[in-house]
């Protein structure tokens, strides 16, 4: 009988231990939970702040970093060398719309070709400057060009060839942000520009 009631007894232990184990499981995993939610947090929040710091610098060079200040002398040359871009650009487009043969002629449906621009290539210094090329500093002139100049038509783009770098624009309708840099504009439209629009 001492044996029965030892093993039940023994089995009573395992068993509440078993029950303690899962208790202990279950109190960990919210903790896990509560950490990484923390960390995402604490990841949106460096992220939001670096944003709004850094694109403060490029709505107002001078005012954010001084009037003397060479960085904003370079940030206030490159925002009107991206600005002069899109206005060639946005000009020649409206060349090619406005500028089609043979209807200010009176030869319309005569079956004449049209004249148009093909390819335009824009030369800047933009594209010889890393910060903007590798260092994903251009998402923050593309929003000052967006938000600040209002340019909205077109969407300048970086892309890389075989010598170095070119200037592009997309037509905004055509436009699509990479993850990383919708999640920057989003921030920037928010903290910036809410209500704006």
């Amino acid at each position: 009988m001492a044996s029965i009631t030892e093993s039940l007894s023994a089995f009573s232990e395992k068993l509440k231990r078993f029950n303690d184990a899962g208790k202990t499981d279950r109190t960990v995993k919210p903790a896990e939970n509560q950490l990484i939610q923390r960390q995402i947090r604490d990841r949106e929040e460096r992220l939001k702040s670096t944003v709004i710091a850094t694109y403060k610098n490029y709505k107002a060079p001078f005012e954010a970093m001084g009037q003397l200040s060479d960085r904003a002398k370079a940030m206030d040359q490159d925002e009107r060398s991206l600005l002069k871009a899109y206005n060639l650009f946005s000009g020649a487009m409206n060349l090619n719309e406005n500028g089609e043969d043979g209807k200010s002629a009176g030869n319309e449906g005569a079956g004449t070709e049209t004249t148009f621009i093909s390819r335009i290539e824009i030369l800047t210094p933009l594209t010889q400057k890393s910060a903007y090329t590798t260092g994903g500093q251009f998402i923050y002139l593309m929003m000052w060009l967006y938000f600040e100049k209002n340019c909205r038509d077109y969407m300048p783009v970086l892309a890389e060839k075989e010598n170095g770098w070119s200037l592009g624009f997309v037509h905004a309708k055509n436009y699509s942000f990479e993850n990383h840099d919708r999640e920057i504009f989003e921030i920037v439209r928010q903290e910036f520009y809410e209500g704006e629009e």
